[in-house]
């Protein structure tokens, strides 16, 4: 074991002047120590007012998430010296929550988004008895299904790096998702498949813009991203009529026939009669670039039997 100086830059946050400030903490310490230790060695040691929260030291309870380097993680699962960057590592809150001191954030508003996919078994009678007498059986190859998705901690580092956030505040986030998925997949669950998707469209599933970042940031490997794509493929099966699903089917559609997607017609197919006003406008700049009529649609590339046949073999390999 030795010792390492490094400057640990912490960005504050004073709620008596609502100020936020980066500050630098240099420090000489272990280099065994994890970012959560990092922080408890400056508090103990060099600044007591610095406050986060930490639990379990464990990976376990999620409390301690936070962004480090720009990227969300338990800090009492990463060893600082792996993420000093030119003698400086960088500590901050998560983003998309109001921070409400420092390295601490206010955790209600995702948990009021994940009430809203009611995260929580809705037994069905045929399933789950109604004594306690017998048991509620679930297959492993049932359980496999969702396996993964129950070991979400809640720690939201996924939510803390989504980029789906960046433009819809509203977006329910990744955790979420991920829930609602779960308990689709429960065999034991009572609530209509069709009622667990409208509770994931508006603001959910389609606004996710699969940057991949969930899956980086998730300390337990779960993969909100993959759930995501899951729910938009339930959702078309259960075949609710909503402009994500016609855009879906569209694109699919002139992809498959034409290798392309038909960002002319799209409009009017995913939005109906407010999709006019779009491919007017459209209209109006295709012609004004010299395009005939003939070209404002994509047209078949070379190749495209073979594409097709690609598809198709995909499509049989899947089922």
């Amino acid at each position: 074991m030795e010792k390492i100086k490094y400057i640990a830059k912490i960005k504050r946050y004073n709620p008596e002047k609502n100020e936020s400030y980066w500050q630098d903490f240099e420090v000489e310490v272990e280099d065994t120590l994890t970012v959560l230790e990092l922080l408890m060695h400056i508090k103990d040691k060099i600044d007591s007012s610095l406050t986060f929260r930490a639990f379990c030291r464990s990976a376990i309870c999620g409390s301690c998430a936070m962004i480090v380097n720009g990227r969300s993680t338990l800090a009492c699962k990463v060893q600082a010296k792996d993420k000093i960057r030119n003698g400086v590592i960088k500590i901050e809150p998560l983003h998309h929550l109001p921070v409400i001191k420092d390295l601490v954030v206010d955790q209600e508003p995702a948990f009021d988004k994940l009430k809203e996919i009611k995260p929580y078994l809705e037994p069905d009678p045929k399933k789950v008895p109604d004594n306690l007498k017998s048991e509620s059986l679930v297959s492993p190859e049932e359980f496999a299904m969702y396996d993964k998705q129950t070991d979400c901690i809640l720690c939201m580092a996924c939510y803390g790096q989504c980029n789906a956030l960046e433009g819809d505040e509203k977006y329910l986030g990744p955790f979420q998702l991920t829930k609602a998925f779960r308990f689709i997949m429960d065999s034991r669950d009572g609530m209509d498949v069709e009622e667990r998707v409208k509770l994931v469209e508006e603001s959910g599933i389609y606004e996710c813009v699969q940057c991949q970042m969930c899956l980086a940031a998730c300390p337990k490997g779960i993969k909100p991203a993959e759930d995501i794509l899951q729910l938009r493929r339930i959702a078309k099966d259960v075949g609710e009529d909503t402009p994500a699903i016609r855009r879906a089917r569209f694109w699919f559609q002139t992809v498959y026939e034409t290798g392309q997607i038909d960002k002319f017609n799209l409009p009017v197919v995913a939005l109906e009669d407010e999709g006019e006003e779009i491919k007017q406008n459209l209209e109006k700049e295709f012609r004004e670039r010299g395009l005939r009529e003939e070209e404002f649609g994509p047209k078949p590339f070379k190749g495209i039997k073979d594409f097709q046949n690609f598809i198709k073999k995909l499509q049989k390999e899947l089922k």
